[in-house]
Formats: C-alpha cells, structure tokens, sequence
C-alpha cells in the first residue's frame, strides 16, 4: 500500500525540498501522525489502523505508548467480533503503528494530517500546532481535536492557515462514529473535502461546521447536561448512581450523564469546564468543579483509570468486554 502513496507523502521532511502539490494530487490520507497517547489519542490510532491507516503516535510519556499499544491489540479480536472493527491482524497492524517520544527529523513517509491531541490546555495546544505547521509543507493538514476551543483561536498562528480545521472524535469513538469537522475563517475547501473523505474511510461520519460555536454541536447540548446533573449532587437532591439510573430508564440511553463524563475522562470534562468558569464566572462552575476536585487529584478519571464516579475494573479490557453504561458501580 505504501508505494501507492503520492509522492508529496514520501518525500522527507524538510519543506522547503518538498513540492508544493495541489491538493487533488495529495487527496488521500493514508498516513497520520497523532499527537498525544491519551485515552481519546490511543482510540483514533486504533480506529485509524483498523481501516489500514499508516499511525505515527508521538507522546513524551513511554507509560502512555505502552498502554496505547496494549489497549489497541486487546481490542482487535473483540472490536472484530462486535462489529465495530474490520478483522485485523495484530501482526500486520504492527508494522503499521509507530510509537514515538519525539516525531523524528527525517523519515520515508510524511504525513497526509497531524492530529493534536494533548490536554485541553490553550497554550500547549498552540505550541503542539505551531510545532507542526512550521515542520510540515502545506500538503500535510493540521488539525485538532480540541473539544471545546473554536478554530480560530489556533489558527492565525499557524503556517499555511488554509489547510488548518478541527477534527473533533467523540469517545467511545467507535461507537459514537462521529467527527466534527469545524473550520477556521482560512481554511480551505480542499482541507474539508480531505477530512470529509478521511472520516468516511476511518468508519466516522462526517459533521461539518463553518459557523464556530464552543463545543461544536453535540457537546454544546451535552454541556447543559453535564451541568444539570453535577447540579442536581451539589445540592443535595440525588447521587450519580440515581441520576444516571433516571436518565436511562426515562430515555431507553445505555449511560447517564455521569458514565458519560467517565467515558470522556474526567480530566478532561475538569478542564473544559474550567474554561467555562472563565469565560461564564464562578457563580455557575466553581460548586461543580469542587465536585470534580477531589477525584481528579486522585486520579480517579474514568474509564481510562478503572475508576471515576463509578468502577470499571482493568481500563485496557473493560471497553472491550463490556457495552457502555453496563458494568458500572458506585463507588464505595
């Protein structure tokens, strides 16, 4: 597969040596280099890979790659027989996943996208973008997956803005199978058509957003959610256990808002909301963040770490074995 690549994914990694190919020429994304081994980054390699993508997974943290490659392998045999994944072989996908401290200065392929995914912090995000969009020619798309930042706020930063969007996964992300394709003032029709094609090859179905909202679509409305459940705790009227257990008898979902929040981590949702209490104020955030406190500082993040507002046993096989919203318990 790799001698089909386009010759502008083959060529090394100095752009000023690379051609500056149109974009019809460079259209499919065989290769992508992700950003961050997360709990979200490890799910987009593994989804990537599935459907025959090229993966270089770059984090500083050797723990995070190690468990990213023993999550991804744990979930191909299951993820195959529950019909989320094509049949792979892990064999085969090895010599397709590179995992990586540091993004090397040379190499045969270059990438079609990079994709950010590091903590939804601004100023790392910026950095990560900027990084890479001086490093890489413009035929190599550049994008995030922040959940909550609007384009623009990255994208006046960067080299070559016109091939800069966001490209948003929600978790679980091979059930949920939807990216948000959201784009900055400069970019291009190229770079959403691109996007657009990859979701579609990656098993994701494509959302495009031109007008830039906080939280794309869904996570607009799932925010008033989150809210209204932390809310509901805070002031004594229920526990997680029962809003949960009321949202999904009265709604037929297979998880309530605070599996939810575990999914996505809590980390993260502590950040986002974090960002909210600064734009919106404290009077509406800082109770709810107080909840959330306590279990971030003890790393108790979710699914991601076995335990969150409820138990979920051994993080590497539990999404594997178990729907969402089943095996939850309180925590004691």
């Amino acid at each position: 597969m790799d001698d089909q690549k386009p010759d502008c994914e083959q060529r090394g990694l100095n752009h000023e040596e690379q051609p500056r190919c149109v974009q019809t020429e460079c259209a499919p994304i065989d290769f992508a280099l992700i950003v961050g081994a997360g709990w979200t980054g490890r799910q987009i390699a593994g989804q990537m890979l599935a459907h025959g993508m090229r993966v270089r997974l770059v984090d500083q943290s050797d723990r995070a790659l190690e468990a990213s490659r023993a999550w991804i392998e744990a979930q191909l045999g299951p993820f195959f027989e529950q019909g989320y994944w094509p049949e792979c072989d892990w064999r085969e996908i090895s010599e397709r996943l590179e995992l990586v401290r540091e993004d090397p200065d040379e190499s045969l392929f270059v990438p079609g996208i990079v994709l950010e995914c590091v903590p939804e912090q601004v100023a790392l995000k910026r950095r990560v973008l900027k990084r890479y969009s001086e490093k890489y020619g413009e035929q190599t798309i550049i994008a995030s997956n922040s959940s909550y930042f609007v384009p623009s706020t990255f994208s006046k930063h960067l080299r070559f803005p016109e091939r800069y969007a966001h490209f948003h996964f929600h978790v679980p992300i091979w059930i949920a199978t939807l990216v948000d394709v959201a784009t900055a003032p400069e970019s291009s029709q190229a770079t959403v058509d691109r996007l657009i094609a990859l979701a579609d090859r990656i098993g994701q179905t494509p959302l495009v957003q031109r007008v830039e909202n906080t939280g794309y679509v869904f996570n607009w409305m799932l925010k008033s959610l989150l809210q209204s459940a932390l809310q509901l705790v805070n002031k004594g009227v229920s526990n997680p256990a029962d809003i949960d257990t009321a949202w999904k008898k009265a709604t037929g979902m297979p998880v309530g808002p605070f599996g939810i929040m575990d999914q996505i981590g809590l980390d993260i949702i502590f950040q986002t909301m974090s960002h909210a209490r600064f734009v919106e104020g404290d009077d509406v955030w800082a109770p709810l963040l107080a909840l959330l406190q306590p279990l971030v500082d003890q790393g108790k993040l979710g699914v991601k770490t076995g335990s969150g507002f409820f138990e979920y046993g051994n993080p590497v096989h539990w999404q594997a074995q178990v729907p969402p919203g089943i095996g939850e318990k309180k925590v004691p």
